[in-house]
């Protein structure tokens, strides 16, 4: 495969993660419920259910965009799309475990992209620069 096609391949599989995060926040702002949970085992008995569920849903829409910013940043070759994919997948995993109700589904497959995302670029230190471009 080309460093071209790679380049595309991978962000465009970053930015669909950072959106298959909106199954979340659609929980969070009341809009549907698809198995995912609006509680906060911490902070619901703690704060509430309205200021919880607000707080998750910016934390989600953080999730989002910095997962969707980092695939934007694979596209255009830039530097910071790093930090950017790591930021979001702890912020996520921080999200997922705040508002755990299982391990199943969509919170397990985010959690193990996630991850995968974490070791492909602190431990493999994968995609190389030269593979992608940035």
């Amino acid at each position: 495969m080309s460093n071209e096609i790679w380049r595309i391949v991978l962000a465009i599989v970053v930015a669909t993660h950072g959106i298959g995060h909106v199954l979340f926040l659609v929980s969070c702002l009341g809009i549907a419920q698809w198995g995912q949970s609006s509680r906060s085992w911490l902070l619901t008995n703690l704060v509430g259910d309205t200021p919880t569920r607000a707080f998750g849903s910016l934390l989600w829409l953080a999730v989002i965009i910095g997962f969707m910013a980092a695939g934007l940043g694979i596209w255009e070759q830039q530097q910071w799309w790093r930090m950017f994919a790591v930021g979001s997948a702890v912020l996520s995993l921080l999200t997922l475990a705040l508002f755990a109700a299982g391990l199943g589904g969509p919170m397990l497959n985010a959690a193990l992209m996630d991850v995968a995302i974490l070791v492909a670029l602190l431990v493999a230190r994968w995609p190389s620069a030269s593979l992608i471009g940035s």
